[in-house]
């Protein structure tokens, strides 16, 4: 089974878009596992530190203490666009190019804007639009908001209602954007060391895809398997979202 799957992560990495790097971060490189099968040891995920930096097309608010009248909420409630350029237009200041910077960083710029024609400016900015995406086989397929950046894996399954009866726990792609491709990785719920996978974080514009128990994973090729997971998030994502 674990060749199997080994396999198909093979082939999906070496799709046009997809980095020529072995699963995350925080997973144990799957060659590895492989070569060594007699000291196999299950994969563990770990949750490294990890901060949002903000992309084109974000939505940020801003807040700018003790001057309401400038903090974002006034204008939108929505938030402002933060355009192609990574730039953000502000009351007073204008143009600010926060793209590639996280939260507290973009905070501290646009901060310091304010402060060239305020005696005393604090400001507070988040991006409004994290979020990522389940689809498969659980209730309700769709977007999962993320406030807090990131969520702990059983908690994103949980917000879309569970798996549903015919999930294979044993084969959840996690499909991460990485640079210009995207890296993946298959989880397994079922094995010793479930409880680890479980608390994996998701950060935003991940992909979660829960397979079906009734598909044959070495019936299909690698290219059929990824084309199942962008149709499956066509309600919610553009496929080019999967590949950039």
């Amino acid at each position: 089974m674990h060749k199997i799957l080994f396999t198909i992560l093979i082939a999906l990495l070496s799709l046009p878009g997809c980095a020529p790097k072995a699963l995350l971060e925080e997973s144990h490189a799957v060659q590895a596992q492989e070569t060594h099968k007699a000291q196999q040891q299950p994969r563990v995920y770990h949750n490294a530190r990890f901060e949002y930096r903000i992309a084109p097309h974000d939505r940020i608010q801003v807040t700018v203490y003790n001057h309401p009248e400038l903090s974002t909420q006034t204008l939108n409630k929505d938030g402002v666009l933060v355009d192609s350029s990574g730039i953000t237009h502000l009351p007073l200041i204008n143009a600010v190019r926060i793209g590639g910077l996280t939260q507290p960083q973009a905070a501290h710029r646009v901060q310091e804007r304010y402060g060239k024609y305020l005696k005393k400016s604090s400001v507070q900015l988040e991006v409004l639009n994290k979020r990522a995406f389940v689809a498969g086989e659980v209730k309700r397929p769709g977007v999962v908001k993320l406030p807090n950046e990131q969520t702990a894996l059983l908690q994103a399954i949980t917000e879309v209602g569970g798996f549903t009866d015919t999930a294979d726990k044993s084969r959840i792609f996690l499909i991460r954007k990485s640079g210009r491709g995207s890296r993946v990785a298959i989880i397994d719920l079922t094995n010793p060391t479930s409880l680890s996978h479980a608390t994996m974080m998701i950060r935003p514009n991940d992909i979660l895809y829960v397979t079906p128990s009734k598909m044959k994973s070495v019936a299909l090729p690698a290219a059929s398997i990824f084309k199942l997971v962008a149709d499956a998030l066509l309600p919610f994502v553009r496929y080019q979202d999967l590949t950039n």
